[in-house]
């Protein structure tokens, strides 16, 4: 089966079902956005047969408040039952669906996730939405909205490390290929906020074309080059023998340089990270913006879970969530000292704990966003 092919049937799976859930009549838009609305999805052999390998992100667009919230409680088990149903032929990953009413939809303020659906959204039932929204510059999207992007794409880095196994010794091509793409996928984004933060002549952030084309147009902009340098040199692997710690690390090293030099070019101020006002860096967020988001963490699992940790993480919220981000950093810069090649034994000794030290700070800082449990 072809990719076109794969992701038809996912989309028109996926239609059929929220059709059929939450009513056709209810339903005034299904937008499909992220990796593959803007066709950049990865795909994977299993046993001769491809799958898709990215999530599905799906947003619902309904016609009043009364039936978004009746739905949004029971969204999680739509998300649950959804990705079972593609498992079964065509998907490894997730469906994740959001849920919002067409008035706050078109009343959107600005921000990233709304620059980006106008953009690269793509409309795959009902009412063409996206060239009703309204546009932005991209000198009017919020500060803190490009460093809450780039740090979520930081932490994928850190969890794709610590599902990898290879802290344990296991090294597999997948476990070693999926950490260089979720590099590969930050180093994208971290050229995407520098673009938006320069306000640079380029219309389509998500067009490489674009992005390569106009590249001599910006032969001062060192971190703009490097970015771009970094994203066409990096290569997956084919076999377990060609995967590489020294590459890995040198990879790791390269990219959380590139991280801390965006954040620089964000803040306007070449300081380390850890020395930057909280505010600056995360924005201070309306009580009751942080009020409206737990209670959104309630109802979508009112009806799947409901425990001490539950109650804990919407109480974390409310305070404020920096200390997590800040905590993944750690883990994001100290990464490639964990990929070192062993040189005497006693080294060999220090890695180890090393690693293990690594991998119980990432457990403990997995637990908030995971409630009671911790992340696989």
């Amino acid at each position: 089966m072809s990719h076109p092919e794969i992701i038809d049937n996912c989309k028109k799976i996926t239609v059929e079902y929220l059709l059929d859930t939450i009513g056709r009549d209810n339903i005034v838009s299904i937008i499909l956005y992220g990796s593959v609305a803007r066709n950049e999805e990865s795909y994977k052999n299993v046993n001769g047969k491809v799958f898709l390998e990215s999530d599905l992100d799906v947003l619902v667009v309904v016609k009043n408040r009364v039936v978004a919230l009746k739905w949004l409680i029971r969204l999680k088990r739509i998300c649950n039952t959804v990705t079972q149903e593609l498992r079964k032929g065509w998907m490894l990953s997730n469906v994740n669906l959001s849920i919002t009413t067409e008035e706050r939809l078109l009343c959107a303020y600005p921000n990233v996730f709304n620059l980006f659906l106008r953009i690269t959204g793509k409309v795959i039932f009902g009412k063409e939405l996206i060239d009703l929204m309204p546009s932005y510059q991209f000198s009017e999207i919020p500060v803190d909205n490009l460093y809450r992007m780039i740090f979520g794409h930081m932490i994928s880095v850190v969890r794709s490390i610590a599902s990898s196994e290879i802290l344990e010794g296991n090294i597999t091509k997948d476990g070693y290929n999926s950490i260089l793409k979720s590099i590969r996928k930050l180093t994208l984004f971290l050229l995407r906020v520098i673009i938006i933060k320069e306000s640079m002549a380029i219309v389509n952030p998500f067009d490489m074309n674009e992005i390569r084309d106009k590249r001599h147009f910006y032969q001062t902009n060192s971190i703009y080059n490097d970015l771009l340098s970094s994203y066409g040199d990096m290569k997956l692997f084919h076999s377990k023998e060609e995967c590489s710690m020294a590459y890995l690390q040198k990879t790791l090293a390269r990219v959380t340089k590139q991280f801390n030099s965006t954040i620089a070019v964000i803040a306007g101020i070449d300081y380390p990270l850890a020395s930057l006002p909280k505010k600056l860096i995360f924005g201070q967020l309306p009580f009751i913006r942080r009020l409206e988001y737990s209670f959104y963490i309630f109802l979508m699992n009112i009806e799947t879970v409901f425990t001490m940790g539950m109650i804990k993480f919407m109480f974390f919220i409310i305070r404020g969530p920096e200390n997590i981000y800040l905590r993944f950093y750690n883990l994001f810069v100290s990464s490639s000292n964990l990929m070192r090649i062993k040189q005497n034994e006693n080294e060999d000794t220090d890695i180890l704990q090393q690693r293990q030290s690594w991998l119980k700070l990432y457990h403990k800082s997995m637990k908030p966003w995971k409630y009671d449990k911790v992340a696989d």
